[in-house]
């Protein structure tokens, strides 16, 4: 039986940059469409564009191209605005429920927000086992954390709950 607190390093976005998306594994994208992405969402150069590029993104299904980006190592400082693009590009990324929550629990205050921002904007449907891993999860850390971070994760635990009351009606 492997040590979780081992494997726990591997999810420090300050070490390494982990993606576990879908069941599927999806064709990776070229770096340089990426690092193209990265840029755009995140310098402060091309702000004028951003909201044409959330857009884009919707309209081509590119959701899985933007969790790319969260996960390249190119991102780590601009990371935030990333998983903030989730929610603001309005895709359904339901089906990525585990992901976000690692990023929820990241040890990152914006990413940690932007990833839980982006759970409560998820419309489902939802793996019920997804959600109740995700609530225990969320439970576990909450039991290490002391700072303003556990009132966020408290309100996680809250609409993490009502998706399997959902999914139960």
């Amino acid at each position: 039986m492997e040590n979780t607190n081992d494997l726990k390093k591997y999810f420090d976005s300050t070490q390494y940059a982990t993606t576990f998306v879908g069941e599927q594994q999806t064709a990776p994208v070229a770096e340089d469409k990426i690092t193209s992405l990265i840029s755009l969402l995140t310098d402060p150069s091309n702000k004028h564009v951003k909201e044409e590029a959330l857009i884009t993104l919707k309209k081509e299904k590119a959701g899985d191209v933007l969790l790319q980006a969260i996960a390249s190592p190119k991102s780590l400082p601009g990371r935030h605005l990333l998983v903030a693009a989730c929610w603001e590009s309005e895709i359904n990324f339901s089906k990525y429920l585990p992901f976000f929550i690692l990023l929820a629990l990241d040890n990152n205050y914006l990413i940690s927000l932007e990833a839980i921002t982006t759970i409560e904007n998820m419309e489902g449907p939802f793996v019920e086992k997804d959600v109740k891993e995700a609530i225990q999860k969320v439970k576990t850390e909450q039991k290490k954390i002391t700072s303003e971070k556990a009132v966020l994760l408290n309100d996680l635990i809250m609409t993490l709950e009502g998706f399997v009351a959902v999914n139960t009606d």
